[in-house]
């Protein structure tokens, strides 16, 4: 069987990898624009800011590794066109005939229709090639004063690594809060508050009408001018769909798949940030542009396309970062979402230590949970804190994938040791202030 994986990022190397193990006699061939396989998106904003030494540092594999699992590689080759009745894929370097094609087309960033958006000095920060033009045009002007454009993950990723490199940062943010997408403004102002203690200033509720200069000078903000000589553009990414919709594939927001990952052409999948999957709350499609969906999505396509009946479950979207030392995770529905989709929620909030009182060390932590009033299940989930956050919501979102209710988090079994946790964990706290609301 002849394979061809189009994409080299996370989803398509990994489904490379997994499809080996799979089918030791499957030709396999995987077409990248980059030189290089997979690398860690994730951790770029971390090589920007000198935490992680070299770019080179975060490339998961070297190209030979996959080489020696019999995979061929076509770097630095761009797919033009899919050739459905033939099979094949159309390069820059010839036709690549398939009998199964996976899309792991990935996505691009947005780029706002704002004036002066093409000047020197304004970057954005998804690729290697990203953060070596940004440290090169650092290099070369010395920037002090920087401004974000977009208060999201990698937005506020980015506007942490510019400070730590001694920059005045300042983030606009089209909505009325930080990390809209996935906080409510309660447990948003946490985050905000802890980013202004470390020098960074925000602007809510509007945006930036033009970069002046060029290199860029200065931003227009709301008709005032800001001095900036360094803007990074962070407003979102869109799936590129492009080849998928010329070759007559179903396209909507990104490529419609079935719960196999399958396209409208069973031949044909797609996975990673391209793939438009279903949303575990409203039952909707919606795009889960994150690694480990990536990932897991790698892993069903290649089991799927080897024979085995799998399918790629419902996505919560499990996130988490630290920001200057504070953790932040969340998934699924926010309160203020919920009441744009229409759903009547219930929400547990609570604030506390992640040890004993008694016990020196602890941290504040803040969790809000959020259950659908119709059946008290849980729905989404934030945490705002010190430390542990990530066990916490791993825990949750455990919990909801599998229809846990504000009974089942109340009545949770946790663990506890002073050092590390208290007797009642914050996040059955907060299960049962939800519970008593539930009534």
């Amino acid at each position: 069987m002849r394979i061809l994986v189009v994409g080299s990022g996370t989803a398509g190397s990994n489904f490379a990898l997994f499809m080996r193990k799979l089918d030791r006699k499957a030709e396999i061939t995987v077409i990248g624009k980059e030189p290089t396989m997979q690398y860690s998106p994730c951790a770029l904003p971390h090589v920007l800011s000198g935490k992680i030494e070299r770019p080179e540092d975060v490339i998961v594999f070297p190209n030979g590794f996959y080489e020696r699992q019999r995979i061929r590689l076509m770097l630095n080759t761009e797919a033009k066109a899919i050739d459905r009745e033939r099979k094949v894929v159309v390069t820059d370097k010839g036709e690549v005939p398939y009998d199964k094609l996976v899309l792991a087309t990935g996505s691009k960033p947005f780029i706002p229709p704002i004036r002066g958006i093409g000047n020197g000095g304004v970057f954005t920060l998804k690729s290697l090639d990203d953060v070596r033009r940004i440290k090169s045009y650092m290099a070369r002007r010395k920037p002090k004063k920087a401004v974000v454009i977009g208060a999201g993950l990698i937005g506020l990723e980015g506007a942490e690594a510019l400070a730590r490199l001694g920059m005045e940062v300042l983030v606009v943010e089209l909505m009325e809060h930080l990390m809209p997408l996935s906080l409510d403004k309660d447990t948003a102002k946490l985050v905000q508050r802890e980013m202004e203690d470390h020098g960074i200033s925000f602007r809510f509720g509007v945006g930036v009408s033009a970069l002046i200069g060029d290199p860029v000078e200065a931003v227009e903000i709301g008709g005032e001018k800001i001095e900036a000589d360094l803007v990074l553009v962070a407003t979102g990414v869109r799936a590129n769909v492009d080849l998928a919709r010329e070759a007559g594939l179903e396209v909507s927001r990104g490529i419609v798949v079935n719960e196999h990952l399958q396209t409208s052409d069973p031949d044909v999948y797609a996975i990673g940030d391209c793939a438009e999957v279903v949303d575990a709350v409203t039952g909707r499609r919606t795009l889960s542009q994150l690694g480990t969906s990536a990932v897991r999505m790698a892993k069903v396509a290649a089991e799927h396309i080897a024979g085995r009946e799998v399918s790629f479950r419902p996505v919560f979207n499990t996130a988490i970062t630290e920001l200057f030392g504070l953790e932040v995770g969340t998934f699924g529905l926010t309160e203020e979402r919920a009441g744009k989709e229409g759903i009547e929620v219930v929400v547990g909030r609570f604030r506390g230590s992640t040890r004993p009182e008694y016990y020196p060390g602890g941290k504040p932590i803040t969790v809000k949970l959020i259950f659908r009033k119709a059946d008290g299940k849980l729905v989404g989930a934030q945490i705002v804190g010190g430390e542990r956050v990530w066990g916490r919501i791993m825990t949750l979102s455990a919990l909801a994938q599998k229809g846990a209710t504000a009974e089942d988090v109340a009545y949770l079994e946790t663990a506890y040791a002073p050092p590390i946790s208290p007797t009642i964990d914050p996040i059955s706290v907060a299960g049962e202030m939800a519970l008593r609301r539930l009534g």
